[in-house]
């Protein structure tokens, strides 16, 4: 993924020598340099609940074949894997009915992060255009942005 631009830089989750570690020290470091700099630092932190199982298949099949090129066999082998896919409860001997799963990505899959990195990618243009820096591990995002003061409106000190 990497080799093909699939993986955001700056996700340090799945991938070889990154960790929850790399991620905190990368935004440590950058706000304590700003801070060092007389910059203020402002730090959205954004952790999205169940972020797997809220994956809508239909996005994500368009943002594969239009924003990565992925089309032919590929994509209509993962429109396979995702597609009419049921799920129901069972309590005791009493089950419901089967119902249709149109978000998500399978538990234990070793497709599921990668593809949510694709779902996510979205984050990284946005980040990018609006010039704010960010890091990511797995689905928990820290969005940050370094002011220069300008005057006195940025000194804590005097609020």
């Amino acid at each position: 993924m990497c080799s093909h631009f699939l993986h955001d830089s700056v996700q340090s989750a799945y991938r070889a020598c990154h960790s929850m570690e790399t991620a905190l020290l990368r935004v440590h470091h950058d706000i304590a340099y700003a801070l060092d700099n007389n910059c203020c630092a402002v730090l959205l932190m954004l952790d999205l609940s169940a972020a797997f199982d809220t994956i809508d298949h239909q996005i994500l099949f368009n943002r594969l074949e239009y924003s990565f090129g992925v089309t032919g066999d590929a994509l209509l082998w993962l429109k396979s894997y995702l597609m009419n896919r049921t799920q129901r409860v069972a309590i005791g001997s009493v089950q419901s009915d089967d119902i249709k799963l149109d978000f998500g990505v399978p538990q234990g899959s070793v497709l599921r992060p990668k593809l949510y990195c694709i779902f996510a990618k979205p984050v990284d243009e946005i980040c990018r255009r609006h010039g704010m820096s960010y890091h990511s591990y797995a689905d928990d995002t820290q969005v940050y942005q370094i002011i220069r003061p300008q005057g006195d409106w940025c000194d804590l000190s005097k609020a």
